[in-house]
């Protein structure tokens, strides 16, 4: 009726119309347009040929008015059909920040993380000195996304974007392949929000679950070498000496036992290194929670800095809930800075701050205000808020620090990961209603974007 009268149909009335994507089921820039397809209420079919045949090439959307294809193009029409969804912005800055991450992910992530993953596929041979280069480019990738995500909860705004989307997709072969734990180790911001989207409902529909790579995708690694030459194929000298091969026989009893030697007093040492004492595993806990709180006291520092922020929120993973833990993790990101020294610590003490901490059994929370700030904000009200939005209970009262914890209760659903991020976003809103907190308007000319300067080349 409305193509009679002469009117265009809304994105909205076109989105309950059946559609098709052609394109290959596994790989990652399919799940990207089928996640978005999962916000906005689009359901989607991914069968052979048609369209794709005509135009001659994958991926490609068919509709009622024609085809669309390429990967971006398809995710970004699909994030645009319902806009209370919010997949891309709320505003023409949000949208614009958005756009940024997604051409930041195409150009600055995936081809590194490509080059990198596509050979423990088995897509095409390995080049080592291109994978080595490849490696570096992601971790400087990975260093920019977890930058940005120390103070942000999301890529942009307060909810999920087409952004969150396609660097998640992006990550999705990486993060099960080849970025084992030691690898993914020093970005905990990135961890904790790639963590939070794969745990969301539409990115599960279509995922599942995620399984981590846990040893730098050894097994993958393994099928690449089945893949070589066979050596057997080499021509047999027989006229070597009969004697050579004696000698060689005759030398393996003795090279063997004294791997064997080598090898249990190598195991003997590791045995030895493992058996610590319970104080002193705690000494190395306390240590490595302070190294962590004073490398994220520098980050906070330059991050408030650059942002003009008096007040900040955010996550640290090595007190894993433990409350006391936490406390000396924000006395070390608080601790003065010496600029003498080689890797600089601490050195937000001028900064107020609220950390959040999960472990099994509870969410850890510590408050800290300075006191120059104490006129406009009480350390103890913001935390008692924050923590009465999730049933929580106060430990410490005070006016400089302030500390608290959430217990897991798994009969109402209350579980430390879960309740952290939406406990970060109440603690920020308390903040704005006390105007100590940038608010986001449609018309500020001040609104952070980044650009092509705010990343290492």
């Amino acid at each position: 009726l409305a193509s009679h009268l002469g009117v265009r149909c809304s994105p909205v009335l076109q989105a309950k119309m059946p559609m098709k994507l052609f394109a290959h089921p596994d790989n990652y820039k399919t799940k990207k347009a089928l996640i978005a397809a999962k916000y906005v209420g689009l359901d989607i079919e991914t069968p052979k040929g048609g369209v794709a045949e005509q135009i001659g090439r994958i991926p490609a959307l068919e509709t009622d008015q024609g085809a669309i294809f390429m990967s971006s193009a398809i995710a970004r029409y699909i994030a645009r059909i319902s806009r209370p969804t919010g997949l891309y912005g709320q505003n023409l800055v949000e949208s614009g920040m958005i756009d940024s991450w997604c051409e930041f992910c195409t150009q600055e992530l995936e081809v590194p993380l490509c080059t990198w993953v596509l050979p423990v596929q088995g897509v095409f041979p390995e080049h080592p000195e291109a994978t080595a280069c490849a490696k570096e480019d992601v971790k400087k990738a990975l260093q920019v996304l977890d930058n940005h995500l120390l103070s942000n909860t999301y890529m942009v705004g307060h909810t999920i974007t087409l952004a969150d989307i396609s660097v998640c997709c992006a990550l999705l072969d990486g993060m099960t392949l080849v970025l084992d734990e030691s690898y993914r180790k020093p970005f905990a911001n990135l961890m904790r929000w790639f963590n939070l989207c794969i745990e969301q409902p539409e990115f599960k529909a279509v995922l599942g679950a995620v399984k981590l790579c846990g040893g730098a995708g050894a097994a993958a690694q393994g099928g690449m070498q089945e893949a070589k030459p066979k050596q057997e194929a080499k021509p047999k000298h027989d006229e070597k000496p009969k004697q050579e091969a004696t000698a060689k026989q005759e030398a393996k009893p003795k090279q063997e036992a004294g791997k064997k030697g080598k090898d249990a007093k190598t195991d003997d040492k590791k045995e030895a290194k493992k058996e610590k004492s319970p104080e002193e595993l705690v000494k190395d806990k306390q240590k490595n929670v302070i190294k962590e709180g004073g490398k994220r006291g520098v980050e906070i520092e330059g991050a408030a800095d650059m942002g003009g922020l008096q007040f900040f929120c955010t996550s640290v993973l090595e007190p894993a809930g433990d409350l006391d833990l936490t406390v000396e993790s924000l006395k070390a990101m608080n601790a003065k800075s010496d600029p003498t020294e080689e890797e600089r610590k601490g050195g937000s003490g001028h900064i107020g701050k609220m950390i959040f901490s999960a472990g099994v059994d509870q969410l850890s929370v510590v408050a800290y205000v300075p006191e120059e700030k104490r006129g406009e904000l009480c350390c103890e009200e913001w935390l008692a808020t924050v923590l009465g939005s999730q049933g929580g209970e106060i430990v410490l009262k005070g006016k400089d620090i302030s500390s608290g914890f959430v217990k897991t209760n798994s009969d109402k659903n209350v579980f430390p990961l879960k309740i952290r991020e939406p406990m970060i976003l109440e603690a920020n809103n308390f903040l704005r209603k006390k105007g100590l907190f940038p608010e986001d308007k449609d018309d500020d000319d001040d609104d952070m974007v980044f650009g092509d300067d705010d990343f290492p080349s």
